[in-house]
């Protein structure tokens, strides 16, 4: 009879406890923290404002796009941003960087960064300085959209006469003598050199009063005694040059300063070209 008692004991102790847990399971008891099996169990979960999803069994705080604010609409790897894509921004903010909509530009340089260099920032655009000349200040024009001082000239036939244009100014003509340049150890005018005489020449003619020391140089090679008559032979072709193209013979001096006064001293082949020359200067 004990036995059968106990055995009736044991059925019932059983009972009780698959009647617990159904009771625990019919309850809806939460697997812990982030885990999930539905929205409901990230609702419960104590302290939680954000109103987190549930998404792969894990509390997130997007699944899709409808689960976001208005200010951070799109859903991304389960977070909330305000784009992904410049399609995601409105027309004032067109671009999407960081997951935010930013403004074509703030500073200048921002338009250099969008590839559109040499306009400005204005009203967080790029925008050129100007279309017209109607877009700039008084005594401003507008040229290759950017505004710049207004021209007093746009040649020397807009300047009086004896003035030529010169970055939008008329200002007086001044002679701009150039130098020329001789083969080694040779005093012959080259023939490249000729043209460059002859602007000489017509910029002497109209400065008739002028006074031109034509100077001669030598490159380091060779005796010191030797360059000083070599540059004088070169100044004094240079000189009659001048002279056969009508300057006035008195306007002309020559010195030779051999290879005392070199430009560059590199004992290069381009180098030594350029130390060999005459050099024609106003005294």
């Amino acid at each position: 009879m004990k036995m059968k008692s106990s055995k009736i004991n044991r059925l019932l102790l059983a009972g009780e406890v698959l009647f617990a847990v159904s009771v625990l399971v019919g309850s809806g008891c939460r697997p812990p923290f982030p885990k999930c099996r539905d929205d409901g169990d990230c609702k419960a979960e104590e302290g939680n404002t954000t109103l987190l999803k549930c998404c792969n069994q894990q509390c997130q705080e997007c699944c899709q796009d409808a689960d976001c604010p208005a200010e951070r609409k799109k859903c991304k790897e389960n977070r909330c941003v305000e784009c992904i894509v410049n399609e995601d921004c409105p027309a004032e903010k067109p671009f999407c960087e960081n997951e935010k909509c930013t403004y074509e530009c703030e500073i200048a340089s921002d338009c250099d960064r969008r590839g559109k260099a040499g306009m400005i920032c204005r009203d967080h655009k790029c925008q050129w300085e100007c279309e017209t000349d109607a877009d700039c200040q008084a005594n401003m024009e507008c040229k290759d959209h950017h505004c710049v001082p207004k021209c007093a000239c746009q040649s020397d036939a807009d300047c009086p006469e004896g003035l030529s244009c010169e970055d939008c100014n008329c200002i007086k003509k001044e002679c701009r003598l150039e130098a020329i340049y001789f083969d080694f150890d040779k005093y012959n005018i080259r023939s490249d050199a000729q043209p460059v005489l002859d602007k000489n020449a017509e910029c002497l003619k109209k400065s008739p009063g002028k006074r031109i020391t034509v100077e001669g140089h030598c490159d380091e090679r060779g005796t010191e005694e030797y360059n000083i008559a070599l540059g004088e032979r070169r100044a004094k072709a240079a000189r009659d040059y001048l002279i056969k193209l009508g300057i006035n013979k008195g306007q002309l001096n020559t010195i030779s300063y051999g290879e005392s006064r070199p430009v560059c001293n590199q004992e290069t082949e381009d180098c030594w070209q350029q130390n060999r020359r005459a050099e024609f200067v106003e005294k």
